[in-house]
Parts: C-alpha cells; structure tokens; sequence
C-alpha cells in the first residue's frame, strides 16, 4: 500500500466529523446540465423474473412496479447486463467488474464536483445485516458509511458551535503547517527512493491544507434549517391489504429508508451535497432467506416480488419530491440529477439468488433523452452505463472498469 493512500484516506478521519466530506477546490466549475448523482444498490439483487421481459418504448409495466408507472418518462430500465457479482462481492457494485478501478462511481463525481458543496459527498447504509457494509471506494480503500438516520441528518443539517469548531480548525492547521515546514525541510536533505517518497507525503499534505481551507471557508456561510424529517407513508396498490401494508410499507426498516431518502432530497434541495451512494440490504430478517427459497417455493417467489415492490414505492416517492422541486435554473432537480438504482447481483428461479449474469439498472432524471423506454442489453457489461454516466457529468474518460462502449442514455 502507497503511504499516499494511507494519507489520503487518513485525512478523511482527522478532521472534524461534520467536515470530514469537504470538496478539496481543485476542480473548475462544470458546465454540464447534469450536477447531481444518487447512487443506489440492493444488496440480494431484484427478483428478475418479473420484471418486463420485452424492450422498447412500448414495454408493459409488471404489476409490482405499479408506483413507478407515473415516472415512466423520467427512467431507462436497462435488464439482462452482467456484473460478475456474487453473494461476497455486491458492495463492489459501483466500482465494476474489475480490479483496476482505484475509485467507485460516486467517488470520481464527487472528485469532480464535490468543491461546490459544503459536503463533498455522502455515504450510507441502512440494513438488517451488519456484513458487505461497503459500497464506496476511494484510492482503492474502502469508505465507511454512515449507519444512523441521526448522524446523518447531524452530517448534512445540523449546526453546530462555531467558536469550537473555529478554534479546532485552527489547531489542525496549525499542525498541518508544521508538518508542511517540516517535509519543506526534508526535501532539501534527500534524494533517490526517500526523496520519492517524501514527495507522496508532501502532495498528500497539500492535499489536506486544501481540504482544510475548503472547511474554513465554508464555516462562515450559513446553514439551512432542516427539520428531522416525519416517517413517510408510502401509496402502493400492488401492496394493498393490511398485511401487506403492515410488513413491506410501514416496517420500521422501510420506514428508516423512507427518512434517509427524505433527508438526501433535502441536502439536493438545499446544495448541501451533490453525490450520494446508498447501500441497502435486506428491509427483514427473512429477505435473505427468501432469495435463497426462490427456486424451489412459490410462496418465497410471491414474497420476493413484494420485497422490491417495497423498494420501488422508496423510488416512487424519492421522484415525486424530485420532479416537483424546481431549482434556480428553472429546471427540476429530476432534471438536474441523475440517479442510478441496481445491485452487482440479481435473483431468479432458473439461476437462484445472488448472480451476476442478469442484473437490471434503473437510470432516472439528469434529463435524458432516451427515458421512457426497457434497453435489454443481453450478457453486456453494467460499467457500460457508469463509463456513460461519468461523460453526462463532463467526465472524460476512456474506459471505466471492463466498459466496451458509450451508450446512448
């Protein structure tokens, strides 16, 4: 491991927690219309085998996906993609199917427009299982995820004591400038292999002055007053009867969903942060257990189908607030947001729970011309859509992990 790296991810836990996801300031200001990025992945995967099985702009609505079907126009369902995933490999969702991506989709976009906000970007999780926590890479190490509903609204809305908070900051830089003084002065007395390294060390020092600075400018702006938000209730007529209503809508886990998504539209509404990525898996303790029965019970296959129901009203419900919103550009934050909802594996009664040769992905907003439509891109690759994805966001690039071509979003 480069001392670099050890750097880099260190510096993101020396500064105070509500400072830690400051943009660094490097990037110029971007012109593309597109200025936001939610990330969202299911853990188990979607149940696949009831999802449209035929492409095209005239494709039918499965009864499951009911609260989505006033959204039609603002996503692309793309189906039959293959990731490589597996049951120990689905919080690499974003990075694709590789081993040469250093950074998670999140995690470039953040690096590109992150400058703009007070939080350079988010990440968290919510779920029954405690294992595969992990859906966001930066310098090829993993970044942890906020796990609470509280300390997330703490990290985007709350205010806090600035006297503290000044006089911590002023403390960090001056321990940065030491160390930035005394790296100025081992520079001047080494050379070859140790020259090189120290040379890591300062460039990660700057880096953190940057960072730093970045705080202290923001500490001076005011912050928008954000009430925790109340538990949200959710319209699904495929999820009609009281049981129903009673284990998929209103279960607390669902609800806890429901609250986060709420406070991730507020920090879009309010230009608190530009990126999120959030991980989920598992809304009960029988979700997991029910893709593994998927190929041999009905009954666990009717189950499944109402699990990512569930899933689609949090969708449904995060769009409405989206479409309905304008920004200063007259515009929607549907418009101006890009949201991306899939998992690195999917479950079906012929190729059971946890594969990767049949993954769907959801791509809403960002304005997109294509929208409306299901693209069956049979056996390709998932990375195609992220490599497409990171150009709407005038994001260069030749390849993203095992991507082939630009698509056409």
């Amino acid at each position: 491991m480069r001392r670099r790296d050890v750097l880099r991810t260190a510096g993101c836990t020396l500064f105070l927690p509500a400072l830690e996801s400051f943009g660094k300031g490097r990037t110029p200001e971007s012109d593309a219309e597109v200025k936001r990025l939610f990330c969202v992945s299911m853990g188990y995967g979607l149940f696949t085998d009831v999802l449209p099985q035929t492409g095209g702009a005239e494709y039918v609505f499965s009864d499951h996906m009911a609260p989505l079907k006033k959204h039609r126009d603002h996503f692309t369902l793309y189906s039959k993609m293959k990731f490589g995933g597996n049951h120990h490999n689905d919080h690499r969702c974003f990075v694709g199917n590789t081993n040469t991506n250093p950074d998670s989709l999140d995690q470039i976009v953040a690096e590109h427009v992150g400058h703009q906000t007070r939080v350079r970007n988010v990440v968290t999780f919510m779920g029954h299982a405690h294992h595969h926590i992990v859906a966001s890479w930066r310098d090829r190490l993993p970044v942890m995820p906020i796990q609470s509903t509280r300390v997330l609204f703490e990290t985007l809305f709350a205010k806090t004591d600035r006297k503290t908070e000044e006089r911590l900051l002023a403390h960090k830089k001056s321990v940065l400038d030491s160390s930035l003084e005394e790296a100025k002065s081992l520079m001047r007395r080494v050379s070859g292999r140790d020259k090189q390294k120290l040379e890591e060390y300062f460039a990660a020092l700057r880096e953190s002055e940057q960072e730093l600075n970045k705080s202290i400018e923001w500490l001076s702006r005011p912050r928008q007053d954000v009430e925790f938000p109340v538990a949200p209730s959710f319209e699904n007529e495929f999820l009609a009867t009281d049981v129903d209503k009673k284990r998929f809508l209103s279960n607390p886990r669902q609800i806890q969903r429901g609250i986060a998504f709420d406070m991730i539209y507020k920090a879009f509404k309010f230009d608190v942060t530009r990126v999120v990525n959030f991980y989920m898996v598992g809304l009960d303790n029988d979700h997991h257990l029910t893709t593994h029965n998927v190929p041999k019970s009905e009954d666990a296959r009717n189950s499944l189908t109402k699990y990512d129901s569930s899933f689609f009203s949090l969708m449904a419900n995060f769009y409405d607030k989206l479409s309905g919103t304008k920004t200063e550009s007259g515009k929607t934050l549907m418009d101006e947001t890009i949201t991306v909802s899939t998992g690195n594996n999917s479950v079906s009664q012929r190729m059971g729970p946890h594969n990767g040769n049949e993954i769907p992905v959801f791509v809403a907003g960002g304005n997109l011309p294509n929208h409306g439509g299901h693209v069956v891109r049979k056996g390709e690759t998932t990375c195609d859509i992220y490599l497409s994805i990171l150009k709407k966001f005038g994001i260069e690039r030749e390849r993203f992990g095992n991507s082939s071509k630009l698509l056409e979003l």
